[in-house]
Protein backbone atom coordinates (compact mmCIF):
# COMPACT_ATOMS: atom_id res chain seq x y z
CA UNK A 1 0.00 0.00 0.00
CA UNK A 2 1.45 3.51 -1.00
CA UNK A 3 2.17 5.73 1.74
CA UNK A 4 0.68 9.24 1.68
CA UNK A 5 2.74 12.06 1.24
CA UNK A 6 2.16 13.52 5.17
CA UNK A 7 3.18 9.64 6.11
CA UNK A 8 5.93 10.00 4.51
CA UNK A 9 7.08 13.56 5.10
CA UNK A 10 6.17 12.36 8.86
CA UNK A 11 9.24 9.42 8.40
CA UNK A 12 11.46 11.89 6.92
CA UNK A 13 11.21 13.71 10.22
CA UNK A 14 11.83 10.92 12.31
CA UNK A 15 14.78 9.50 10.12
CA UNK A 16 16.51 12.90 10.90
CA UNK A 17 15.65 13.76 14.58
CA UNK A 18 15.14 10.67 15.78
CA UNK A 19 12.47 11.36 17.66
CA UNK A 20 11.22 8.07 17.95
CA UNK A 21 13.76 6.52 19.88
CA UNK A 22 13.89 8.72 22.70
CA UNK A 23 13.54 7.93 26.46
CA UNK A 24 10.01 8.88 26.29
CA UNK A 25 7.52 5.90 26.67
CA UNK A 26 4.68 5.33 24.46
CA UNK A 27 0.98 5.96 26.72
CA UNK A 28 -1.81 4.46 26.53
CA UNK A 29 -4.77 5.97 23.88
CA UNK A 30 -7.00 7.13 26.45
CA UNK A 31 -4.62 9.65 27.87
CA UNK A 32 -5.05 11.37 24.83
CA UNK A 33 -7.39 13.58 26.42
CA UNK A 34 -7.23 17.07 27.68
CA UNK A 35 -7.53 16.26 31.54
CA UNK A 36 -4.55 14.21 31.86
CA UNK A 37 -3.00 17.56 30.16
CA UNK A 38 -3.46 20.13 32.76
CA UNK A 39 0.11 19.72 34.15
CA UNK A 40 1.49 20.34 30.42
CA UNK A 41 -0.47 23.07 29.43
CA UNK A 42 0.56 24.81 32.90
CA UNK A 43 3.50 24.76 32.11
CA UNK A 44 2.94 25.69 28.55
CA UNK A 45 1.82 28.95 29.91
CA UNK A 46 4.87 29.34 31.61
CA UNK A 47 7.12 28.79 28.50
CA UNK A 48 4.98 31.09 26.89
CA UNK A 49 5.13 33.96 30.38
CA UNK A 50 8.98 33.54 29.34
CA UNK A 51 8.94 34.21 25.60
CA UNK A 52 6.42 37.21 26.38
CA UNK A 53 9.15 38.04 29.90
CA UNK A 54 11.94 38.04 27.34
CA UNK A 55 10.08 40.56 25.06
CA UNK A 56 9.74 42.98 28.11
CA UNK A 57 13.14 42.52 29.46
CA UNK A 58 14.25 44.74 26.48
CA UNK A 59 12.38 47.95 27.50
CA UNK A 60 11.73 47.31 31.10
CA UNK A 61 13.94 48.91 33.97
CA UNK A 62 13.70 47.52 37.43
CA UNK A 63 14.04 50.54 39.74
CA UNK A 64 11.52 51.98 41.90
CA UNK A 65 11.67 55.29 39.75
CA UNK A 66 11.37 53.73 36.28
CA UNK A 67 9.43 50.18 36.49
CA UNK A 68 6.08 52.01 36.25
CA UNK A 69 7.14 53.98 33.74
CA UNK A 70 8.90 51.46 31.65
CA UNK A 71 5.72 49.96 31.47
CA UNK A 72 3.86 52.20 30.43
CA UNK A 73 6.54 52.83 27.37
CA UNK A 74 6.16 48.77 26.78
CA UNK A 75 2.56 49.66 26.26
CA UNK A 76 2.34 52.71 24.27
CA UNK A 77 5.21 52.61 22.23
CA UNK A 78 6.50 48.96 21.72
CA UNK A 79 4.30 47.36 18.77
CA UNK A 80 1.58 45.11 20.14
CA UNK A 81 3.22 46.25 23.63
CA UNK A 82 -0.68 46.12 25.19
CA UNK A 83 -1.32 42.87 23.78
CA UNK A 84 2.26 41.31 25.19
CA UNK A 85 1.63 42.50 28.44
CA UNK A 86 -2.50 41.63 28.41
CA UNK A 87 -0.84 37.67 27.48
CA UNK A 88 1.57 37.55 30.16
CA UNK A 89 -0.95 38.47 32.79
CA UNK A 90 -3.28 36.48 31.77
CA UNK A 91 -0.61 33.53 30.91
CA UNK A 92 0.50 33.87 34.72
CA UNK A 93 -3.22 33.97 35.60
CA UNK A 94 -4.09 30.84 33.29
CA UNK A 95 -0.85 29.02 34.82
CA UNK A 96 -2.09 28.99 38.30
CA UNK A 97 -5.49 28.11 37.26
CA UNK A 98 -4.44 24.95 35.14
CA UNK A 99 -1.94 24.20 38.01
CA UNK A 100 -4.90 23.95 40.79
CA UNK A 101 -6.98 22.28 38.24
CA UNK A 102 -4.23 19.79 38.34
CA UNK A 103 -3.54 19.38 41.78
CA UNK A 104 -7.63 19.22 42.84
CA UNK A 105 -7.74 16.27 39.90
CA UNK A 106 -4.93 14.88 41.13
CA UNK A 107 -6.12 14.48 44.61
CA UNK A 108 -9.35 13.44 43.56
CA UNK A 109 -8.26 10.21 41.55
CA UNK A 110 -5.61 9.21 44.12
CA UNK A 111 -2.67 10.20 41.72
CA UNK A 112 -0.37 10.18 45.11
CA UNK A 113 -1.01 6.65 45.52
CA UNK A 114 1.57 4.21 45.50
CA UNK A 115 4.31 4.39 43.43
CA UNK A 116 3.77 7.94 42.39
CA UNK A 117 4.47 9.74 46.40
CA UNK A 118 7.73 11.52 45.58
CA UNK A 119 5.71 12.93 42.26
CA UNK A 120 2.86 13.94 44.06
CA UNK A 121 5.71 15.94 46.33
CA UNK A 122 7.95 17.04 43.33
CA UNK A 123 4.39 18.20 41.75
CA UNK A 124 3.67 20.22 45.04
CA UNK A 125 6.75 22.12 45.51
CA UNK A 126 6.39 22.81 41.29
CA UNK A 127 3.11 24.46 42.61
CA UNK A 128 4.71 26.87 45.40
CA UNK A 129 6.73 27.89 42.71
CA UNK A 130 4.51 28.46 40.61
CA UNK A 131 2.18 31.01 43.52
CA UNK A 132 6.05 32.41 43.85
CA UNK A 133 6.10 33.47 40.28
CA UNK A 134 2.82 34.87 40.55
CA UNK A 135 3.80 36.62 43.57
CA UNK A 136 7.01 38.37 42.48
CA UNK A 137 5.77 38.88 39.45
CA UNK A 138 2.56 40.93 40.60
CA UNK A 139 4.99 43.58 42.29
CA UNK A 140 7.46 44.46 39.05
CA UNK A 141 5.33 46.87 37.09
CA UNK A 142 5.34 48.74 40.83
CA UNK A 143 1.93 50.54 40.51
CA UNK A 144 0.17 51.63 43.87
CA UNK A 145 -2.19 47.87 43.90
CA UNK A 146 0.73 45.79 43.41
CA UNK A 147 2.95 47.59 46.10
CA UNK A 148 0.40 47.68 48.81
CA UNK A 149 -0.37 43.79 48.19
CA UNK A 150 3.45 43.64 48.38
CA UNK A 151 4.03 45.64 51.75
CA UNK A 152 1.26 43.54 53.32
CA UNK A 153 2.54 40.35 52.28
CA UNK A 154 6.10 41.58 53.91
CA UNK A 155 4.22 42.92 56.89
CA UNK A 156 2.49 39.46 57.27
CA UNK A 157 6.49 37.57 57.26
CA UNK A 158 6.87 39.63 60.41
CA UNK A 159 4.59 37.18 62.28
CA UNK A 160 6.72 34.13 61.13
CA UNK A 161 9.03 33.20 64.49
CA UNK A 162 12.14 33.88 64.11
CA UNK A 163 14.56 32.30 62.76
CA UNK A 164 12.46 31.44 59.93
CA UNK A 165 10.55 34.70 59.81
CA UNK A 166 13.76 36.53 59.68
CA UNK A 167 15.20 34.67 56.51
CA UNK A 168 12.03 34.63 54.66
CA UNK A 169 12.11 38.63 55.21
CA UNK A 170 16.17 39.21 53.74
CA UNK A 171 15.05 36.91 50.96
CA UNK A 172 12.71 38.44 49.85
CA UNK A 173 13.54 42.59 50.60
CA UNK A 174 16.66 42.66 52.37
CA UNK A 175 17.71 45.36 54.85
CA UNK A 176 13.66 46.94 53.43
CA UNK A 177 14.30 49.58 51.31
CA UNK A 178 11.99 49.96 48.19
CA UNK A 179 15.01 49.46 45.58
CA UNK A 180 16.15 46.32 47.03
CA UNK A 181 12.54 44.93 47.51
CA UNK A 182 12.04 45.35 43.98
CA UNK A 183 15.46 44.18 42.61
CA UNK A 184 15.05 40.83 44.71
CA UNK A 185 11.21 40.10 43.61
CA UNK A 186 13.06 40.88 39.87
CA UNK A 187 15.88 38.27 40.31
CA UNK A 188 13.33 36.02 41.98
CA UNK A 189 10.85 36.36 38.67
CA UNK A 190 13.73 35.91 36.54
CA UNK A 191 16.17 33.88 37.12
CA UNK A 192 15.57 32.11 40.91
CA UNK A 193 12.23 30.45 40.56
CA UNK A 194 12.34 29.82 36.40
CA UNK A 195 15.50 27.77 36.98
CA UNK A 196 14.04 25.91 40.14
CA UNK A 197 10.73 25.52 38.32
CA UNK A 198 12.57 23.89 35.28
CA UNK A 199 14.98 21.60 37.45
CA UNK A 200 11.63 20.33 38.91
CA UNK A 201 10.01 19.28 35.96
CA UNK A 202 12.71 17.46 34.90
CA UNK A 203 13.08 15.56 37.91
CA UNK A 204 9.00 15.05 37.46
CA UNK A 205 9.33 14.05 34.10
CA UNK A 206 12.32 11.78 35.12
CA UNK A 207 9.87 9.81 37.39
CA UNK A 208 7.37 10.08 35.06
CA UNK A 209 9.02 8.22 32.19
CA UNK A 210 9.96 5.61 34.98
CA UNK A 211 5.97 4.95 36.36
CA UNK A 212 3.93 5.94 33.77
CA UNK A 213 1.15 7.63 33.42
CA UNK A 214 -1.55 6.86 36.19
CA UNK A 215 -4.09 4.43 35.31
CA UNK A 216 -7.44 4.41 34.70
CA UNK A 217 -9.68 4.29 37.82
CA UNK A 218 -11.18 1.00 39.17
CA UNK A 219 -14.76 0.81 39.64
CA UNK A 220 -16.10 -2.22 41.83
CA UNK A 221 -19.54 -1.58 40.91
CA UNK A 222 -19.06 -1.71 37.04
CA UNK A 223 -15.86 -4.10 36.59
CA UNK A 224 -17.52 -7.15 36.11
CA UNK A 225 -20.11 -5.81 33.97
CA UNK A 226 -18.40 -3.28 31.36
CA UNK A 227 -14.65 -4.91 29.77
CA UNK A 228 -12.09 -2.64 28.80
CA UNK A 229 -11.94 -1.80 25.34
CA UNK A 230 -8.63 -3.11 23.63
CA UNK A 231 -8.11 0.55 21.65
CA UNK A 232 -8.60 2.36 24.27
CA UNK A 233 -5.83 0.76 26.35
CA UNK A 234 -3.38 0.51 23.09
CA UNK A 235 0.07 2.18 23.15
CA UNK A 236 1.05 4.97 20.45
CA UNK A 237 4.29 6.62 20.30
CA UNK A 238 5.44 10.17 21.84
CA UNK A 239 6.04 11.11 18.14
CA UNK A 240 3.94 11.73 15.89
CA UNK A 241 0.81 10.57 17.91
CA UNK A 242 1.31 12.04 21.30
CA UNK A 243 3.06 15.38 19.90
CA UNK A 244 0.68 16.03 17.42
CA UNK A 245 -2.27 15.58 19.53
CA UNK A 246 -0.59 17.84 22.32
CA UNK A 247 0.42 20.34 19.53
CA UNK A 248 -2.93 20.73 18.72
CA UNK A 249 -4.19 20.93 22.15
CA UNK A 250 -1.38 23.64 22.63
CA UNK A 251 -2.72 25.49 19.75
CA UNK A 252 -5.93 26.14 20.79
CA UNK A 253 -5.07 27.17 24.02
CA UNK A 254 -2.55 30.03 22.37
CA UNK A 255 -5.43 30.88 19.97
CA UNK A 256 -7.95 31.28 22.64
CA UNK A 257 -5.64 33.69 24.79
CA UNK A 258 -4.36 35.48 22.17
CA UNK A 259 -7.80 36.07 21.42
CA UNK A 260 -9.15 37.09 25.29
CA UNK A 261 -5.61 39.42 25.25
CA UNK A 262 -6.48 41.19 22.67
CA UNK A 263 -10.70 41.87 23.00
CA UNK A 264 -9.93 42.25 26.85
CA UNK A 265 -6.47 44.50 27.04
CA UNK A 266 -5.43 45.10 30.58
CA UNK A 267 -5.32 49.01 31.92
CA UNK A 268 -2.52 50.01 34.58
CA UNK A 269 -3.53 51.46 37.55
CA UNK A 270 -1.85 54.51 39.01
CA UNK A 271 2.18 54.68 40.01
CA UNK A 272 2.84 54.12 43.26
CA UNK A 273 3.24 56.70 45.57
CA UNK A 274 2.54 56.67 49.74
CA UNK A 275 -0.31 60.00 48.60
CA UNK A 276 -2.33 57.52 46.25
CA UNK A 277 -1.39 54.59 48.26
CA UNK A 278 -3.31 56.04 51.54
CA UNK A 279 -6.52 56.34 48.77
CA UNK A 280 -6.77 52.68 48.08
CA UNK A 281 -7.47 49.31 50.57
CA UNK A 282 -4.48 46.77 50.08
CA UNK A 283 -5.76 43.76 48.32
CA UNK A 284 -3.11 40.59 47.48
CA UNK A 285 -3.81 38.87 44.19
CA UNK A 286 -6.67 36.85 43.56
CA UNK A 287 -4.80 33.44 44.50
CA UNK A 288 -3.85 34.56 47.92
CA UNK A 289 -7.37 36.22 48.57
CA UNK A 290 -8.75 33.39 50.40
CA UNK A 291 -5.95 33.19 52.86
CA UNK A 292 -6.09 37.47 53.14
CA UNK A 293 -9.81 36.98 54.10
CA UNK A 294 -9.04 34.36 56.65
CA UNK A 295 -6.76 36.66 58.00
CA UNK A 296 -9.66 39.28 58.38
CA UNK A 297 -11.45 37.27 60.74
CA UNK A 298 -11.74 38.74 64.37
CA UNK A 299 -10.66 35.81 65.41
CA UNK A 300 -7.35 36.20 64.07
CA UNK A 301 -7.21 39.62 64.44
CA UNK A 302 -3.56 40.71 66.89
CA UNK A 303 -1.57 37.94 68.27
CA UNK A 304 -4.46 35.66 66.03
CA UNK A 305 -2.34 35.82 63.45
CA UNK A 306 0.23 33.99 64.33
CA UNK A 307 -2.25 31.52 64.89
CA UNK A 308 -3.54 31.49 61.23
CA UNK A 309 -0.21 31.62 59.63
CA UNK A 310 0.71 28.53 61.52
CA UNK A 311 -2.57 26.73 60.31
CA UNK A 312 -1.65 27.78 56.57
CA UNK A 313 1.99 26.06 57.31
CA UNK A 314 0.24 23.19 58.66
CA UNK A 315 -2.19 22.74 56.08
CA UNK A 316 0.80 23.00 53.49
CA UNK A 317 2.71 20.13 55.39
CA UNK A 318 -0.48 17.88 54.97
CA UNK A 319 -0.71 18.36 51.32
CA UNK A 320 2.95 18.00 50.64
CA UNK A 321 3.34 14.86 52.54
CA UNK A 322 -0.35 13.38 51.58
CA UNK A 323 0.65 10.57 50.58
CA UNK A 324 2.04 9.37 53.65
CA UNK A 325 -0.88 10.54 55.63
CA UNK A 326 -3.51 8.77 53.22
CA UNK A 327 -1.76 4.97 52.48
CA UNK A 328 -4.69 3.04 51.08
CA UNK A 329 -4.37 1.57 48.04
CA UNK A 330 -8.34 2.75 46.85
CA UNK A 331 -8.69 5.35 44.25
CA UNK A 332 -11.82 6.08 42.86
CA UNK A 333 -13.50 9.42 44.79
CA UNK A 334 -16.72 7.07 45.15
CA UNK A 335 -14.71 4.53 47.30
CA UNK A 336 -12.91 7.16 49.44
CA UNK A 337 -15.84 9.17 51.05
CA UNK A 338 -13.92 10.84 53.98
CA UNK A 339 -11.18 12.12 51.49
CA UNK A 340 -13.73 12.85 48.84
CA UNK A 341 -15.70 14.81 51.12
CA UNK A 342 -12.94 16.89 52.61
CA UNK A 343 -12.06 17.74 49.30
CA UNK A 344 -14.65 19.14 48.02
CA UNK A 345 -15.67 20.88 51.09
CA UNK A 346 -11.93 22.28 50.98
CA UNK A 347 -12.40 23.34 47.18
CA UNK A 348 -15.73 25.23 47.98
CA UNK A 349 -14.43 26.93 50.98
CA UNK A 350 -11.41 28.61 48.82
CA UNK A 351 -13.67 29.54 45.93
CA UNK A 352 -16.53 31.24 48.58
CA UNK A 353 -13.46 32.96 50.33
CA UNK A 354 -12.28 34.38 47.47
CA UNK A 355 -15.41 35.33 45.98
CA UNK A 356 -15.87 36.91 49.75
CA UNK A 357 -12.53 38.58 49.72
CA UNK A 358 -13.12 40.07 46.41
CA UNK A 359 -16.08 42.02 47.23
CA UNK A 360 -14.91 42.77 50.62
CA UNK A 361 -11.86 44.73 50.61
CA UNK A 362 -10.48 46.46 53.92
CA UNK A 363 -13.60 44.99 56.18
CA UNK A 364 -12.86 42.67 59.59
CA UNK A 365 -15.20 39.61 59.80
CA UNK A 366 -16.78 39.21 62.56
CA UNK A 367 -16.78 35.87 64.01
CA UNK A 368 -20.23 34.87 63.51
CA UNK A 369 -20.67 35.77 60.12
CA UNK A 370 -17.64 33.90 59.32
CA UNK A 371 -19.27 30.79 61.01
CA UNK A 372 -22.15 31.38 59.39
CA UNK A 373 -20.58 31.74 55.56
CA UNK A 374 -18.13 28.86 56.20
CA UNK A 375 -18.98 26.59 58.80
CA UNK A 376 -22.55 25.83 57.41
CA UNK A 377 -21.89 25.00 53.93
CA UNK A 378 -19.07 22.60 55.18
CA UNK A 379 -21.71 21.15 57.41
CA UNK A 380 -24.34 21.03 54.81
CA UNK A 381 -22.20 19.13 52.19
CA UNK A 382 -20.70 17.07 54.99
CA UNK A 383 -24.27 16.40 55.30
CA UNK A 384 -25.14 15.74 51.69
CA UNK A 385 -22.17 13.28 51.32
CA UNK A 386 -22.87 11.21 53.71
CA UNK A 387 -26.43 10.76 52.07
CA UNK A 388 -25.00 9.91 48.95
CA UNK A 389 -22.71 7.54 49.81
CA UNK A 390 -25.42 5.73 51.90
CA UNK A 391 -28.04 5.90 49.48
CA UNK A 392 -27.42 6.78 45.87
CA UNK A 393 -23.79 4.50 45.65
CA UNK A 394 -25.72 1.66 47.34
CA UNK A 395 -27.91 0.44 44.78
CA UNK A 396 -27.21 -2.59 42.81
CA UNK A 397 -24.52 -2.99 40.35
CA UNK A 398 -26.99 -3.13 37.35
CA UNK A 399 -28.65 -0.08 38.46
CA UNK A 400 -25.40 2.02 38.40
CA UNK A 401 -24.36 0.96 34.68
CA UNK A 402 -28.22 2.10 34.03
CA UNK A 403 -27.41 5.51 35.36
CA UNK A 404 -23.63 5.74 33.70
CA UNK A 405 -25.62 4.83 30.19
CA UNK A 406 -28.44 7.25 30.58
CA UNK A 407 -26.53 10.02 32.21
CA UNK A 408 -22.98 9.72 30.26
CA UNK A 409 -23.80 8.11 26.90
CA UNK A 410 -21.76 9.57 24.34
CA UNK A 411 -19.19 8.75 21.79
CA UNK A 412 -15.50 9.66 22.41
CA UNK A 413 -13.75 10.64 19.52
CA UNK A 414 -10.98 12.64 18.16
CA UNK A 415 -13.44 15.59 17.31
CA UNK A 416 -14.44 15.44 21.06
CA UNK A 417 -10.83 15.77 22.33
CA UNK A 418 -10.57 18.76 19.94
CA UNK A 419 -13.90 20.14 20.80
CA UNK A 420 -13.53 19.75 24.85
CA UNK A 421 -9.79 20.81 24.29
CA UNK A 422 -11.32 24.52 23.04
CA UNK A 423 -14.13 24.34 25.86
CA UNK A 424 -11.72 23.78 28.72
CA UNK A 425 -9.45 26.79 27.15
CA UNK A 426 -12.62 29.58 26.68
CA UNK A 427 -13.23 29.03 30.23
CA UNK A 428 -9.67 28.87 31.38
CA UNK A 429 -9.26 32.09 29.67
CA UNK A 430 -12.82 33.81 30.66
CA UNK A 431 -11.87 33.06 34.08
CA UNK A 432 -8.79 34.85 33.55
CA UNK A 433 -10.01 37.50 32.35
CA UNK A 434 -12.64 37.88 34.55
CA UNK A 435 -10.22 37.93 37.77
CA UNK A 436 -8.32 40.80 35.97
CA UNK A 437 -10.93 43.07 35.48
CA UNK A 438 -12.11 42.55 38.85
CA UNK A 439 -8.97 43.60 40.44
CA UNK A 440 -9.06 46.37 38.24
CA UNK A 441 -12.15 47.51 39.18
CA UNK A 442 -11.59 47.17 42.87
CA UNK A 443 -8.54 49.02 42.38
CA UNK A 444 -9.94 52.20 40.83
CA UNK A 445 -13.17 51.66 43.40
CA UNK A 446 -15.45 50.92 40.31
CA UNK A 447 -16.17 47.45 40.78
CA UNK A 448 -19.35 46.40 39.36
CA UNK A 449 -21.10 42.10 39.65
CA UNK A 450 -20.78 41.30 35.78
CA UNK A 451 -17.47 40.33 36.02
CA UNK A 452 -17.66 38.33 39.23
CA UNK A 453 -20.80 36.86 37.84
CA UNK A 454 -18.93 35.81 35.19
CA UNK A 455 -16.27 34.64 36.86
CA UNK A 456 -18.81 32.17 39.31
CA UNK A 457 -20.56 30.98 36.30
CA UNK A 458 -16.95 29.69 34.26
CA UNK A 459 -16.10 27.99 37.78
CA UNK A 460 -19.37 25.83 37.44
CA UNK A 461 -18.54 25.18 33.96
CA UNK A 462 -15.16 24.05 34.18
CA UNK A 463 -16.59 22.09 37.09
CA UNK A 464 -19.14 20.73 35.24
CA UNK A 465 -17.54 20.08 32.00
CA UNK A 466 -14.37 18.11 33.32
CA UNK A 467 -16.57 16.06 35.57
CA UNK A 468 -18.17 15.34 32.15
CA UNK A 469 -14.87 14.89 30.59
CA UNK A 470 -13.73 12.60 32.87
CA UNK A 471 -16.73 9.82 33.21
CA UNK A 472 -16.53 10.10 29.46
CA UNK A 473 -13.04 8.73 29.28
CA UNK A 474 -14.19 6.16 32.04
CA UNK A 475 -17.15 5.64 30.12
CA UNK A 476 -14.69 5.45 26.65
CA UNK A 477 -12.55 2.82 28.14
CA UNK A 478 -15.21 0.65 29.86
CA UNK A 479 -17.74 0.58 26.51
CA UNK A 480 -20.03 -2.37 26.53
CA UNK A 481 -19.20 -4.88 23.85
Amino acid sequence: MKKSWFSRFVEWIDDRFGFTNTILRPVPRYSLNPIYWLGALAFLAFLLQGLTGIIMLQYYTPTPEEAYNSTIQIINTVPYGRLIESFHLYMAYAMVFLAFLHFVRGYFVGVYKKPRELMWIVGMLMGFVTLGLAFTGYLLPWTVISKSATDVSIGLVNNIPEPLGGWIRYILSGAGSDKELLSRFFALHVIVLPVGLIFLLALKMHMFEVHGISEPLSDRFMRDMISYKEDAMKLVKWFPEVFVYFLTLSLVFLSVMLSISALFPIEMPPMYSPEIASMYTPQPEWYFLWMYQILKIELFEGEGVKVALSLFGLLAVVMVFLPFIDRSNVKHPRERPLATSLGIIGVVELIILTIWGAITPGQTIRNEDAFLVLVVPAILIAIISYFVYKRIFAIKRGEVVMLYEKFLKHSYSYFDHLMYSLIISILVGIGSCSVAIIIQRISTSQFNILPLATLVITFILSSVSIFRLMYNYELFVRRMK
